[in-house]
Order: structure tokens, then sequence, then C-alpha cells
């Protein structure tokens, strides 16, 4: 254990851990940048461009489809690496292709395509370095500490998605152009460069490895995770869970401003209220699982919290819209919450040399669901309406928490952990 883990462990705070700290701010600055090119991208489509509705699905497409094709090879490639030089490699690499956006757009040569490239490219720049942040974690923290960090993260995240839009907004008032916004964006990267720059912590070098292909490879990491008992049921709740959350962001639109008849800066306020519900299960997700134990904290707040997403469908004209506020806060509190909760146990039960394939197999798999849902929702909003496709999904969302609660962790207060592999 390094000198920097002792003292965050005896201080009883992670605020005194430099490198710590280091690593937060940067990851916090650098999640507020990507939040702002979030809005800038499409802005930039519609307001430059003059992109179709057809090209900004496109655009959307293009960024999502790198965890379909990037994240097995990124699981193998962050378990063959040195961590942290991968992730400023990724942050030279985001800024550059960023970069590129408003190079273009001064010289007068930016298309469409150009923002296809961009999309794609920095999707799967994304998809690397997510899956050795989270393999890097470990690294700065001790597992007693996980949670905490973890929760830290989640929580400016949280701010970084209800903040953003927003500030992307004001700022290209201030700037006139979107393309000129995503300066920002590189700025932020080259704060989270430095940031890692100056961490201290000494990494091991991974193993050497003899020759496999590919698949085999990869095939190690599916294979850890759906062989393990907890792991397999996490898998299952969470692609569900997503699943039936992004039938959730589909409808909830056409819900609030058709079925309810609100108008736009009430949905704004709506969404803004449902955001904020991250934010505070980032904050509460480290003393609930003191509380109640971390193993009881992964399945019992979700169960708990989550019937309240049944407000939404509930949602009704006028002072109403309130009940969808509600349930979308509650949905985002126990999101949040429930992922701090569920990456801290994958990063304890999981040998080192697997973390990057166990948290790339995770995430193909439960992200891979989320296109899905899309257009689940389409196909059966069309058929049933927005109000009772809300209310399947919520209820479904909800119910996936069973595979947790009938599962080994039922009967455990404590993750029970194998040897301390960190």
């Amino acid at each position: 254990m390094t000198i920097n883990r002792q003292a965050s462990e005896q201080d009883g705070t992670l605020l005194k851990n430099r490198d710590f700290m280091l690593f937060w701010t940067g990851q916090s600055i650098s999640d507020l940048g990507a939040a702002v090119t979030t809005l800038a991208v499409p802005l930039v489509a519609v307001t430059m461009l003059r992109a179709t509705t057809f090209e900004v699905g496109v655009l959307t497409a293009c960024a999502t489809a790198a965890w379909l094709i990037m994240t097995l090879p990124a699981g193998m490639i962050v378990d063959r690496v040195a961590k942290r030089p991968l992730m400023i490699g990724c942050g030279v690499a985001r800024g550059a292709v960023v970069a590129s956006i408003p190079v273009a757009a001064a010289l007068g040569h930016l298309t469409i395509s150009h923002l296809y490239a961009m999309a794609f490219l920095v999707g799967s720049i994304n998809v690397v370095f997510e899956i050795a942040c989270q393999s890097y974690l470990p690294v700065l923290l001790s597992r007693r500490r996980l949670i905490e960090g973890n929760g830290k993260i989640a929580t400016t995240n949280a701010v970084a998605l209800a903040v953003g839009p927003s500030l992307a907004g004001g700022l290209m008032t201030l700037l006139h152009t979107a393309a000129r916004v995503m300066v920002v964006d590189c700025l932020s990267y080259v704060i989270g460069i430095a940031s890692l720059l100056l961490i201290r912590t000494p990494e091991s070098r991974p193993p050497v490895r003899e020759s496999r292909s590919m698949r085999k490879a990869a095939a190690e990491g599916i294979t850890f995770v759906l062989g393990h008992p907890v792991l397999r049921r996490v898998v299952a709740c969470s692609a569900i869970s997503n699943l039936c959350d992004a039938m959730i962001t589909t409808l909830v639109v056409v819900f609030v401003l058709g079925d309810l008849g609100a108008d736009p800066a009430t949905l704004g306020l709506v969404l803004g209220l449902g955001s904020a519900g991250g934010i505070v299960g980032g904050v509460l997700a480290t003393s609930f699982a003191r509380w109640v134990g971390p193993a009881r904290a992964l399945w019992a707040g979700k169960l708990c919290l989550g019937g309240f997403t049944l407000l939404i469908p509930l949602g009704g004209p006028g002072w109403g819209v309130l009940a969808v506020a509600a349930g979308l806060f509650a949905s985002r509190l126990s999101t949040v919450a429930y992922n701090v909760l569920q990456i801290t146990y994958r990063q304890s039960i999981c040998p080192p040399e697997l973390l990057g394939r166990m948290n790339a197999s995770i995430r193909w798999l439960i992200r891979g669901a989320m296109p899905f849902g899309g257009l689940l929702a389409g196909t059966l909003g069309a058929w049933l309406g927005a109000r009772t496709t809300l209310a399947v999904a919520v209820t479904c969302s909800w119910l996936a928490v069973l595979w947790l609660v009938f599962s080994p962790l039922r009967r455990q207060r404590d993750i029970a952990l194998t040897p301390d592999w960190s």
C-alpha cells in the first residue's frame, strides 16, 4: 500500500489524498467539457450545416456505435498496457479530434461527414478512456475507499450532465457559433492531461502475456463475468434497466410536450429537476453503503426508490408535471447510487489482470441494450401511446433489481472480497 493510500485511510477523507484529488479534479473538468460538446455537436450540425433530422440521428448513432464496436478490444488494450499513460494519450487524441471542428469551421471546410467522423472517433477514444479510468482507480485507492471515490466521481459527472447543456447555450450566445464552443472542451482535456501527469502514485506494469488471439483474450473477460454468481446478475439487472431507461428518455419529451401540453421551458425545468437526482445519488451512495452495508445497498436503494419512478406516467397537465419531475429525480438518484455501488463491487472482486476486460465485457453487454430501447420505445409508443409505454418501461426498470434481490447478496451485508489485489 502506498504512502498516499495510508494517508487517506488515517485522515478519514479522500480530500487529503493528493493523487486522487488531482485525478478527480481533472476528470470533473473533462466531464464538464464533454457535456458542453454533447450539445455543441448537434448545434453545429443544425445551425451551421443545416442538417436534417435524419442527419442528426446518424450523428448520434456514430457516437454511440463505438460502444458496440470498440468496447471489447478496448478491454484487451487496457489490460496490456499501463493505464495512466494510456489515459494521457486518449486525452491528447480527443483534444486533437475535437479541435479539428472549430479549425475546419474557421477555414470554411466543415462538412457533415467531418462531424460523423469526429463523433465516431471521439466515441471510440472515450470507450478506451472510460474503461481505463475504472480500471485505474483501484491503483489510487484501497478497496475500502472505492465506494467514496466512485461516489465523488459520479457526483461531479452528474453535475456536469446537468450544467453542461446550459453552459453550452450560454457560451454559444457569447461566442456566436457552436464550433467555437468546442474549444472549451479542448481546454478541459488539457487540464485533464495535466492532472494525470502530476500524479505520483506508482503503477505496476502489467504482466507479460503469452501471445493469444483477440477472440480468446476477450472471451476470458466475458467468461469471468458470466461465470460469476453475482456479476452475471448485475449484468442482467443493468441491461434491463438501461433498455428501459432508454425508452423513458426517448418518450418523456413526447409525453410532457404532447400528452401534457407543457411548453419547452417547462420541459427544461422538469428535466433539470430530474438530473438533480443524479447529484444527490452520487453524494449519498457512500453514506447509504456505510449504513446498510455495501452488499445490501447494491440492491436495497434501487428496490426502495425505484417504485417512485411510477410517478412518471402518472403526470398530468399543469402542476401535474411535477409528478414527472419527481419520478425522474428518483430514477436518476437510484441509478447513479446503484452505478457507484456496482462499479465498486466489480473493482473489488476482480483480479487486476482482468480488470480491463471485465469492465469492457460488462459495458458491452449492458450498453448494447440501449439502442434497442429507443427502437422499442418508438414501436410501443406508436401502438400503446406514450403514457402506457412509459408505465411499462418504469415498471420493468424497477423490477429488474429482483435479479439482485434473489442473489447471494441478499444474505450479505459486506462485499465478500477476494484477496487484496490492489
